[in-house]
């Protein structure tokens, strides 16, 4: 599972969730830049919810933030150490039962660092999700530093 999917799941509850799930699945392309009804309706969840909150909130969505990227900065490495344990395996004359154990290991390492990078990239709903959400809490945010009411 993403980070991003876990972390949503976990702050607005599963049913909310997967709701904002089907109705970004239903009502969103990639060309449609409008998150109106979306932003309303994360923001009608959020508003209720006190100022502390709201900032761990915010706080656990960086966190997740900096982690995805994280993610695909160590994926440009995993894939250089795999293709140097790769070919340090071939240069070193080993039998062929241990060279293929050697390549399926590292292999398997690097096939589940992959599912993890593009878990995490290709996750349309959760992206649109998670940026809105993101923008959600700014908003709050600033309107309570301004003294204004939701």
């Amino acid at each position: 599972m993403n980070s991003f999917k876990r972390l949503l799941r976990k702050e607005l509850g599963e049913s909310r969730y997967n709701g904002l799930v089907n109705f970004v699945n239903k009502y969103y392309s990639p060309e449609v830049k409008d998150n109106k009804e979306l932003f309303e309706e994360i923001y009608s969840y959020c508003s209720g919810l006190d100022s502390d909150k709201i900032v761990g909130m915010q706080m656990r969505l960086n966190e997740v933030m900096f982690s995805a990227f994280q993610i695909g900065r160590t994926y440009s490495l995993a894939f250089l150490v795999y293709l140097g344990a790769f070919f340090t395996l071939l240069s070193m004359n080993l039998k062929t039962e241990l060279l293929l154990a050697g390549v399926l290991g590292i292999t398997l390492c690097f096939g589940l660092k992959t599912v993890q990078f593009f878990s995490n990239r290709c996750a349309y709903a959760d992206a649109r999700i998670i940026e809105t959400y993101r923008m959600v809490l700014e908003r709050i945010l600033a309107r309570r530093a301004r003294g204004q009411h939701d």
